[in-house]
């Protein structure tokens, strides 16, 4: 498979990734004025967008850019 998530893409995802991690901690440490489930509920969501940011990272392949036909990998290697 070629990639199709450059590298100004990668580094929007790692940044993205770092952050959402971070907020997750936050939720779970801080509460963030939530009731507890919805604490666990919030930190799951942010900790699962946070592992698709690195996994997309990871591969170089970003499913939204597949589907919109957006590469911009294309012409490099």
């Amino acid at each position: 498979m070629d990639p199709n998530a450059g590298g100004t893409d990668r580094t929007a995802r790692v940044v993205l990734g770092v952050l959402a991690l971070l907020s997750s901690v936050a939720v779970v440490v801080y509460g963030g004025g939530l009731p507890g489930d919805l604490q666990l509920v919030a930190a799951g969501a942010t900790l699962v967008f946070a592992a698709v940011m690195f996994v997309t990272v990871g591969v170089r392949r970003c499913p939204v850019n597949a589907l919109r036909g957006r590469n911009p990998c294309h012409g490099r290697e």
